[in-house]
């Protein structure tokens, strides 16, 4: 385990870890915020707090957005499989119907 570093080096670890989709790492490096933030000499200067907390945010925003793009390339993987499974249409109720397709897809060249 690394020594004690102050929790704004760690968020700014974190986010480099974050940019880079080094998930392993931001496994390592959250029991270390976790120390550091509870062995912090609290209350702390507020401009110390404000500078934590942005970071903080920053890395929360960072995670949304990388979770909407894991959803995003799932569900368009999940298409294009769906794709060799059939031709899929709805009538004018609405109602889904299902072509499956036999053999291979055609090719346009």
């Amino acid at each position: 385990m690394q020594s004690e570093m102050p929790a704004d080096q760690i968020l700014d670890q974190m986010h480099h870890a974050i940019l880079a989709a080094d998930f392993a790492a931001l496994g390592q490096l959250t029991p270390q915020l976790e120390t550091a933030l509870a062995t912090m000499n609290m209350p702390g200067n507020s401009t110390d707090l404000n500078t934590l907390q942005r970071k903080a945010e920053r890395n929360s925003a960072c995670l949304l957005a990388a979770g909407r793009g894991v959803r995003s390339a799932l569900r368009r993987l999940a298409e294009v499989q769906g794709a060799g499974a059939g031709l899929i249409t709805y009538d004018g109720s609405g109602k889904r119907a299902d072509h499956a397709t036999t053999g291979q897809m055609a090719r346009r060249y």
